[in-house]
This record gives structure tokens, C-alpha cells and sequence, in this order.
């Protein structure tokens, strides 16, 4: 299976295995800010609410893994689009788009992350979010879930 945090387009699409497995399964840790959010993107797609809790700084959680398992089975994500990503030494940003949707509507959640790195660990702190926008899509769109289909033989149909 392709990772959920690739595009599905894109030839060179790595398979979960070689992508984010390895993160949830906790067999390698993540190295940047971006392969985190990616990771935390895959989680929220597979509903791992542990981990994407394991991943937030302990400073900024805001509820459960129950809870956080709850909201990811809640809402159906159907995309990412990395637009920008900056690393320092010790701390880093992820600006990014993430496509879902929720009450039969499509979203898009537009974020630019802010992470750690503590104890050799990144960590998700918070975000700057832009305004929440229903996205109004044809039915001879193609679909914002980088299947490469038309929005009428994917998520339209």
C-alpha cells in the first residue's frame, strides 16, 4: 500500500512499509519535523490514536490516546500537500495542507506546525492554523485525494 503521506500520483510514491510503518511500529524514530508530520498525518489517516498522542510534547496535549484514537475514526483524510518545511538544531516548522472530510463536505485544514527536538526525539508542539475552508468540488474534478481519478468515480461517488 502506498504511505497515506504520499502522493498517489507521484511514480516514485514510497509504500507504507518504507514510509511511516517503521515510525508507528516505533522501529526507527523520525529525523526531521517533516517525516514527523508526516508520520502524525499517516497516524490520524489510520486512526493510531497512541501514537499520534506519543508525538505531541507532553506540554501541549489536549486529551487521551482514546480521545485523540476518536477523532481520527471520526473523519475520513483523504490528502496531503507539504508546501514548506525548515529544520534547526532544536526546533523546526512544517507548513502543510491536510484534505478530509467531514458531515459529507470536504475540508481543508491548512497548518503550519511547530515541533522540538528533545532527548533526540521531534516532537509536535502547535500550530498556526489558517482559516477552515469547504472546498466546493465537480464532479469532473480531479480529486483531492491524489487518487488521479475525477471526484465522480472517487470520493463523489
Amino acid at each position: 500500500m502506498i504511505c497515506p503521506c504520499q502522493n498517489k500520483q507521484n511514480p516514485v510514491a514510497k509504500l507504507y512499509a518504507d514510509c511511516c510503518e517503521p515510525l508507528h511500529l516505533r522501529v526507527s524514530e523520525a529525523i526531521s519535523p517533516e517525516q514527523l508530520m508526516r508520520s502524525r498525518y499517516s497516524a490520524f489517516f489510520l486512526a493510531l490514536g497512541q501514537y499520534i498522542f506519543d508525538t505531541q510534547h507532553p506540554d501541549f496535549r489536549n486529551g487521551t490516546p482514546n480521545d485523540y484514537q476518536q477523532s481520527a475514526e471520526s473523519t475520513e483524510w483523504c490528502g496531503l500537500e507539504v508546501l514548506e518545511s525548515e529544520q534547526e538544531s532544536y526546533s523546526g516548522k512544517v507548513n502543510f495542507k491536510a484534505y478530509f472530510i467531514d458531515k459529507d463536505k470536504w475540508h481543508c485544514l491548512h497548518e503550519i506546525s511547530n515541533f522540538v527536538l528533545e532527548n533526540g526525539h521531534w516532537l509536535y508542539t502547535d500550530g498556526v492554523y489558517q482559516p477552515r475552508k469547504v472546498i466546493k468540488i465537480s464532479r469532473n474534478e480531479l480529486c483531492p485525494c491524489n487518487s488521479g481519478l475525477k471526484a465522480k468515480k472517487c470520493h463523489l461517488s
